[in-house]
């Protein structure tokens, strides 16, 4: 009879990620897909190690830990567990106000070309718009301001479009 090694008895250590926490509640996200009992004997492991409670969310294959110490004091009960727990995932960057707006414009571009079935874009629109603009200052009579402005500005994007194409 082969009597087996401890090494040989203990389950592959499992990847988890922190993806919540606050002080005394942490909650840790399992790598892949765990399974219902994989799940539950590491609460059994976690609760023994010390935790005051551990909550088990199979659906999203998370364990919520409730701690009184900091975390970092638990971090080799809980890797003796077999738990490697990986820092919590880096958030991405805010978007500045410039790469949002662009955003924006960009999704009222393609409703416009939608609605308009690829007739209209926001750039034959805003030229459509500067130039009518411009002729109704001609016809009231304001040539040197705002006529010229409005008109200039029409151009601008009469040529820009040109340009990008």
């Amino acid at each position: 009879m082969r009597r087996s090694s401890v090494a040989e008895e203990l389950p592959p250590p499992v990847a988890a990620r922190i993806v919540h926490q606050l002080e005394g509640r942490t909650r840790l996200r399992l790598a892949g897909e765990p399974s219902h009992h994989r799940l539950v004997a590491l609460a059994d492991a976690l609760a023994a190690a010390g935790f005051e409670k551990v909550e088990v969310r199979p659906r999203t294959g998370s364990i919520i830990l409730s701690h009184a110490q900091p975390w970092h004091s638990l971090t080799e009960a809980v890797r003796a567990t077999g738990l490697t727990v990986l820092s919590k995932a880096p958030e991405p960057p805010p978007k500045d106000a410039i790469t949002e707006a662009g955003e924006q414009v960009a999704r009222a571009d393609l409703l416009l070309q939608l609605f308009s079935k690829g007739q209209l874009d926001l750039r034959n629109l805003a030229f459509l718009g500067l130039t009518s603009v411009g002729l109704f200052q001609l016809a009231r009579g304001r040539f040197a301001g705002p006529a010229l402005t409005v008109l200039g500005q029409a151009a601008a994007v009469f040529f820009a479009k040109s340009l990008r194409r």
